[in-house]
């Protein structure tokens, strides 16, 4: 009995270290990625403002279950199921679009795309995720490892945008 006791209590004070220690930590998480692509912003504007394009181009987008969920896949509030993700758009105008991502899990996520024109006429990509975690201290400390997670889906995500709109611009 001494030692369910001992077990017990040390159990608690881990529980509670981390706890403490998750508190620390920011209450949410961001990834991000940028690229820049040899095309105008009109021609990536087509693959990343409709979000029946990101099949083309999202990292397994290809091969995940798609239904188009509205009427529409440009407008606010439109909707797509994308594998195990309903996406919803928060805004969109022509350089940026806002998605919410919520896994079938109940994961939440805020998706932003921005456009930006630079100075040599290319156009720069910045994607970012972004997750708010909840108090549990799981949650907050396998946040450390979103990047390692969503970053290489990222990175090969954009690489594929910009070989389908630089390939899009070529064949014209």
């Amino acid at each position: 009995m001494r030692y369910i006791k001992i077990v017990f209590g040390g159990l608690l004070i881990l529980f509670i270290l981390l706890t403490l220690i998750g508190l620390l930590m920011p209450s949410s998480v961001t990834v991000f990625r940028s690229v820049e692509i040899n095309a105008p912003a009109d021609t990536i504007h087509y693959y990343t403002n409709n979000i029946a394009h990101w099949k083309y181009w999202i990292n397994g987008a290809d091969t995940a279950y798609f239904k188009q969920l509205t009427s529409s896949a440009t407008d606010k509030d439109s909707k797509i199921l994308l594998g195990s993700f309903t996406i919803t758009i928060i805004s969109v105008d022509t350089k940026h679009i806002t998605t919410f991502w919520e896994g079938s899990s109940g994961g939440k996520q805020l998706n932003n795309l921005e456009l930006r024109d630079n100075s040599n006429g290319n156009t720069v990509i910045n994607w970012s995720f972004q997750q708010k975690l909840k108090w549990y201290p799981w949650e907050r400390l396998s946040a450390m490892l979103h990047d390692k997670v969503f970053g290489p889906s990222m990175e090969v995500s954009l690489v594929k945008l910009k070989s389908v709109c630089e390939g899009t611009l070529n064949s014209d």
